[in-house]
């Protein structure tokens, strides 16, 4: 603040005032208390609408979306956990079924011989060729009851469970050096993925972040495979710039892009 002679803006009596560093006006020193005060009460005021922002932003936090989305992600895992265990339960009740039925077949033969040997046992009427019989029957009985089952365990293709993705809409377009007043045909023509989702360097999966150049090479942060990808004019291909080894904290590394800037030297 500066002091001098000068006429106050709020009394308008010429007297020694101080200019105030931030208005650029006169004031008495009188009045300097009162403007002081003035400007004291609108930081508390800006201090009590910040606090309560904070504190809509924590609530916000704790139950807006997030929490109606997580609920969803939820119940589509306790569907998904619900079909795989039914579709489970469904096999082991036809493994049991199947060995069940196999075990009383063979339980129906051994029962067969258990009524011969007591009749014969009781008439005391058996030979050799008896026993031989008898023998090599318990013989297959036992292979029969000891050999595995031809029962397989085959995956069918067909999904059973249904896979989700969490779509994250684009967050920022940097896109600074087009011009204000450029023109833009009706009809677009695709300049960088277009050939579904996935890690090729074809596809982009969640590009969120995008920057042109000015020898309009694209780049793109594709979330979800975690790299940035650079796109020359007319390539029908990208390339991997940064990232591209998995989500981690290495430099070679990155966790879910969102944005970018090019740092063009000169």
């Amino acid at each position: 603040m500066v002091t001098g002679k000068a006429r106050c803006v709020t009394c308008g009596k010429e007297k020694a005032t101080t200019k105030c560093g931030g208005c650029s006006q006169d004031f008495c020193f009188n009045h300097l208390t009162d403007h002081r005060q003035e400007l004291g009460k609108q930081f508390d005021e800006i201090e009590v609408t910040h606090d309560l922002f904070r504190q809509i932003l924590t609530d916000k936090n704790d139950i807006s979306q997030n929490q109606i989305l997580i609920q969803q992600i939820n119940e589509w895992e306790c569907n998904s956990i619900k079909k795989v265990q039914q579709s489970a339960e469904n096999a082991r009740q036809i493994v049991f079924k199947h060995t069940t039925k196999h075990i009383n077949k063979i339980e129906m033969k051994l029962n067969k011989m258990t009524e011969q040997l007591r009749e014969s046992r009781q008439e005391n009427d058996f030979f050799e060729a008896d026993l031989k019989l008898w023998k090599e029957e318990l013989e297959r009985l036992t292979k029969e009851l000891h050999n595995p089952l031809q029962i397989t365990f085959e995956q069918i293709s067909l999904p059973l469970v249904s896979n989700i993705y969490v779509d994250i809409p684009s967050i920022s377009l940097h896109s600074n050096n087009i011009a204000i007043d450029a023109r833009w045909i009706q009809n677009g023509i695709t300049v960088a993925g277009g050939n579904g989702r996935g890690n090729g360097l074809n596809q982009l999966t969640s590009p969120v972040g995008l920057y042109v150049d000015d020898d309009q090479t694209i780049y793109a942060s594709d979330y979800e495979h975690h790299r940035i990808m650079e796109w020359k004019y007319g390539a029908i291909s990208g390339q991997i710039v940064a990232g591209g080894n998995g989500v981690g904290n290495r430099n070679d590394q990155l966790n879910g892009p969102t944005d970018l800037i090019i740092d063009k030297k000169e």
